[in-house]
C-alpha cells in the first residue's frame, strides 16, 4: 500500500509555496508608477487624489495600476519613500559639491531637500500630505530634515563660519535649526521655486555674514 503523501512533501498539492519575487522589469514599472504618482499627490494632496488620476498619471490603465498597488495608500507610501531617496540622495551630492563656497552648497541642499514641496504648499496641500505621511510611514517624516540639517551644521562648522557666532552663544546647531525653520516658513509664503530660492539666499547670506567678534568699546 502506498504511503500517503506527506504535507510537507515537495509533490504535496497543499505544500505552501512562496510568492514569486518580482522580476526586474516588473520592479522598474513599480518604481516608475511610484515616480510618476509624486507630481499627482503634491498637486492634488492625498485625499482628492483618485486610482485614476494615479493610472492616468503613469499612463496605465486603472485594472493595470491595481496590478501593482492594491490601494491608494500603498501607493502613496511607495511615492514618498521614493521621493525621500531620490530628495536625500540630491541633498547629499549638494553637500558634497566642495567646488562651490559655503553658500552656494547651502542654498543647492535646501534647493534640493524642500523645493519639491513648494508646489504642495503652493497648492495648500503640504499639511495634509504631511500628516498622511505621518500616519501611514511616520519614520520617513523627519528623515529628510534631519539630513539637511546635519549637513549645514558641518558645512558651518567646517567652513569656521560658526565661530562668528560663538560669542553671542549661538552654536552651529543653533544657525543650521535657524535656517531650516526659515525655510519652513518660506514654503507656506512662495508662490514659486525661483521665489524660494531668492529668499533662501537672502537668509544664508544673513547667516554667513553676521556674528560677532565680541569686541566692543
Amino acid at each position: 500500500m502506498t504511503p500517503p503523501t506527506s504535507p510537507t512533501s515537495p509533490t504535496s498539492p497543499t505544500s505552501p509555496t512562496s510568492p514569486a519575487s518580482p522580476t526586474p522589469a516588473g520592479v522598474a514599472r513599480r518604481d516608475a508608477i511610484a515616480d510618476a504618482a509624486v507630481d499627482v499627490f503634491l498637486r492634488y494632496g492625498f485625499k482628492k487624489t483618485s486610482m485614476d488620476d494615479l493610472a492616468r498619471a503613469a499612463g496605465i490603465s486603472r485594472q493595470g495600476l491595481y496590478l501593482h498597488f492594491k490601494t491608494k495608500e500603498e501607493l502613496f507610501v511607495a511615492a514618498v519613500e521614493r521621493m525621500v531617496a531620490g530628495v536625500c540622495d540630491a541633498t547629499r551630492a549638494a553637500f558634497a559639491r566642495v567646488d562651490l563656497p559655503p553658500p552656494e552648497r547651502i542654498l543647492a541642499a535646501f534647493e534640493a531637500c524642500q523645493a519639491p514641496m513648494v508646489g504642495a504648499a503652493v497648492h495648500g496641500n503640504f499639511e495634509e500630505l504631511l500628516s498622511t505621511t505621518v500616519a501611514l510611514r511616520g519614520s520617513l517624516a523627519g528623515q529628510i530634515d534631519a539630513g539637511l540639517v546635519d549637513g549645514v551644521e558641518r558645512v558651518l562648522t567646517d567652513s569656521g563660519i560658526a565661530d562668528r557666532w560663538r560669542p553671542v552663544g549661538l552654536s552651529a546647531r543653533d544657525l543650521a535649526d535657524h535656517l531650516h525653520a526659515t525655510s519652513f516658513g518660506l514654503k507656506h509664503k512662495v508662490t514659486s521655486a525661483d521665489e524660494y530660492r531668492a529668499r533662501m539666499r537672502t537668509a544664508i547670506t544673513i547667516v554667513l555674514a553676521g556674528g560677532d567678534s565680541g569686541d566692543h568699546d
